[in-house]
């Protein structure tokens, strides 16, 4: 993996976080419209589960899941967030957060830092360039 795919994790796990709980709002709204789960009758005199437990089992199992992801994408942005503290740079530090802990585009950055977008991918490639070694014992740490 490399660094810039090493930062990027945290922005890809963030939307996969959104895209879960988007479902998982869809999941919960069909299943309040669903007259069965209104119906307290069910299966369950077979000892099995109904419709509507085997729903919201579902639903809990995604929820775990979902709680797990989120877990591991706060730990994430705090180890990249450490990372990227080892820069002496402001500049750096702050275009490198905006871009890989808050999700903002490189155009976005630019405009926000009132820089131009060359001048970006300038500072970006310094700042990997900086964080390479950094990068590299953190690589060691995670194979051993």
């Amino acid at each position: 993996m490399t660094l810039k795919e090493y930062l990027s994790q945290a922005t890809k796990l963030d939307r996969v976080i959104d895209s879960a709980i988007l479902q998982l709002d869809e999941w919960k709204r069909f299943s309040l419209k669903s007259k069965s789960y209104l119906s307290t009758s069910g299966s369950a005199s077979h000892g099995e589960p109904s419709s509507v437990e085997r729903t919201v089992m579902k639903i809990t199992r995604a929820e775990e899941r979902l709680n797990k992801d989120i877990d591991r994408y706060v730990d994430l942005q705090e180890e990249i967030q450490n990372l990227i503290l080892t820069l002496e740079n402001h500049e750096e530090r702050a275009l490198l957060e905006r871009h890989y802990l808050l999700g903002q585009t490189w155009d976005k950055v630019a405009e926000e830092c009132f820089i131009s977008l060359r001048t970006v991918h300038y500072i970006h490639n310094k700042a990997l360039k900086r964080l390479e070694p950094y990068y590299h014992k953190i690589k060691e740490r995670i194979i051993c």
